[in-house]
């Protein structure tokens, strides 16, 4: 087990940090003998334990070389651990020696981390403070220049690494069920509805300018093809039939999106009310965020999309700032699917440091607002469904990849293969970790003057090579919330077999869960094995034999 010796205002974040490392752990207990001690500042003289790990960037008592201590200060640095890089926020402390080096300061010289053996015991000391980096990662989120760094997720790969090659084995319940290699969330937020909702407006008149020019300048640019190119100059033409009723409404996409998805659910945000652009935060101007449409214009399609398996959820307008506005945006929703909770995602992504509380004030499910309109990756540095602080039920789900912030002139404005290295990045992250890759498609961008359904067809047809499970964003939250409710009571270890008790396993779900027990080989690797809960809460895991490696003494929690 691992104890956790924490400053006081760093416990809620440390028992969140621990629900997404799903492992067993407690707060420290003096004079209680464990096999991990994981600190953020100073340690007991007496302790006992196999391995310590110190996070801090400050002076601390319990110094690996008392006559050397981490002193020199840097701030917003990559830290290279091995192969693994990720940003860190905070204050960073280095030391000089390059002995037992286990993280450096990328253009620096100094150590980051480093490991030796003291009294008989092994120690790490790393130069920052491992709770204040997952604060500000699950609070104000990074910066689009780091967003390809899913630096919680690393942070936690990091820890895990660190404890197996002490010899410690780690026992936890991964963020993916079994068989899988992560888990697949599609997403649709619907802005616009139909055309003919619009004439001679500003959304209109952008259209248009994108279908021509916009197009023309695409294709000089080696952005489209001219195939592209002549189906924005036809749609275009085909605009006043549309609005005559002579021609199909090619805005409207809930048919074509449930066809191309060929029975992969998927989540569909629709606005509450029509023409309420809301409240701005201060660096935003919303004149145009009224849109022309509310939940009471889709009504018809709302049947068939939950017999199809999909979610009909909220895109809201003031749910982010006004907790009474929130409850009246879910309660105009609810009463057309049926529905007793609803989730949410903000329209244009508004959000505040508030903003949690106030929606789950509000009495929404979720919240999968948290994303980049500007860049595609991780906002909180994490593939998992996570509990913001200050809340009593909200769950977050993450957003990873937006076709807006890949494609549009005034955001990344990518060629398509620049886009599906981003995309592949962002997959390759989640499939090394586990957890969700939550996708954003908009109601307009498979037909003209996007054109992307090519692009979102080979991501559906990437993800399905997983092996993945695609869940609606409430079916994924409940599944993070069913793990996150899983306890473990007890784990020993006899000789070469962990032994693992747990509480409120989900008899019946699909799908399930696991235990994943990592173990150290030689040469620095890990070991995974799987077994699948299945209902059952009590486990007898058989360790592997490999040659040149110590028996590893009996773990009492």
């Amino acid at each position: 087990m691992i104890g956790v010796l924490a400053k006081f205002d760093e416990l809620p974040i440390a028992e969140e940090f621990f629900q997404l490392f799903k492992t067993p752990w407690e707060h420290f207990v003096p004079g209680k003998t464990y096999d991990v001690v994981l600190s953020t500042g100073d340690l007991p003289a007496d302790l006992e334990c196999r391995l310590a790990v110190v996070y801090s960037s400050g002076q601390s008592s319990w110094n690996l070389d008392p006559a050397r201590p981490f002193r020199r200060r840097l701030r917003n640095c990559i830290v290279e651990f091995a192969e693994q890089k990720l940003p860190i926020y905070g204050d960073i402390a280095t030391h000089p020696s390059s002995e037992g080096r286990i993280a450096t300061a990328i253009g620096d010289s100094e150590s980051v981390g480093i490991e030796l053996t003291r009294d008989g015991r092994k120690a790490v000391r790393i130069g920052y403070d491992l709770f204040a980096e997952v604060t500000f990662l699950l609070t104000r989120g990074q910066p689009p220049e780091n967003a390809q760094f899913a630096a919680l997720d690393s942070h936690i790969d990091i820890l895990r690494r660190i404890i197996v090659s002490s010899g410690v084995p780690v026992v936890e319940i991964p963020p993916v069920p079994p068989g899988m290699q992560f888990i697949s969330c599609l997403t649709h937020d619907i802005d616009f509805l139909s055309l003919r909702h619009h004439r001679f407006d500003r959304a209109m008149l952008g259209f248009i300018y994108r279908a021509t020019l916009g197009t023309l300048l695409d294709w000089f640019g080696g952005r489209c093809s001219l195939k592209k190119l002549a189906k924005n100059s036809a749609a275009v033409l085909k605009l006043p039939l549309v609005h005559l009723g002579l021609a199909r409404d090619f805005w409207t996409q809930f048919e074509n999106y449930m066809k191309v998805e060929q029975g992969r659910p998927s989540t569909f945000f629709v606005i509450p009310f029509k023409n309420r652009r809301g409240t701005a935060p201060e660096w935003s101007d919303s004149t145009h965020r009224g849109v022309r449409y509310d939940v009471e214009d889709i009504k018809q399609w709302i049947p068939g999309l939950i017999q199809h398996g999909c979610e009909v959820a909220v895109h809201g307008i003031d749910a982010w700032t006004d907790s009474a506005k929130g409850r009246e945006e879910l309660a105009r929703v609810a009463s057309l699917t049926g529905e007793n909770r609803a989730g949410l995602r903000m329209h244009w992504l508004y959000f505040s440091e508030k903003s949690p509380h106030l929606i789950d004030a509000a009495g929404f499910d979720y919240d999968s607002t948290c994303g980049f309109n500007d860049a595609v990756g991780f906002r909180a540095g994490t593939s998992q469904v996570f509990q913001p602080l200050a809340t009593s039920r909200l769950l977050e789900l993450p957003l990873h990849v937006q076709d807006t912030a890949m494609f549009f002139p005034d955001r990344m404005h990518l060629k398509e293969a620049e886009a599906w290295e981003l995309f592949l990045g962002v997959e390759r992250r989640c499939r090394q970790h586990g957890g969700v890759i939550t996708v954003l498609w908009h109601d307009r961008s498979l037909v003209p003057e996007r054109l992307w359904q090519d692009f979102y067809v080979a991501v559906l047809e990437h993800l399905s090579q997983g092996p993945t499970w695609f869940g609606t964003a409430r079916d994924v939250v409940d599944w993070f919330r069913k793990r996150r409710a899983i306890r473990f009571v007890e784990t020993r270890q006899n000789a070469n077999v962990v032994e693992v008790s747990l509480e409120d396993v989900p008899s019946e779900t699909h799908p399930g869960f696991c235990l994943r027990v990592s173990t150290a080989i030689h040469e620095g690797g890990i070991e995974h094995q799987h077994t699948p809960l299945q209902g059952r809460a009590e486990f007898a895991i058989e360790l592997p034999r490999l040659p040149g490696l110590a028996a590893v003494p009996t773990i009492l929690i």
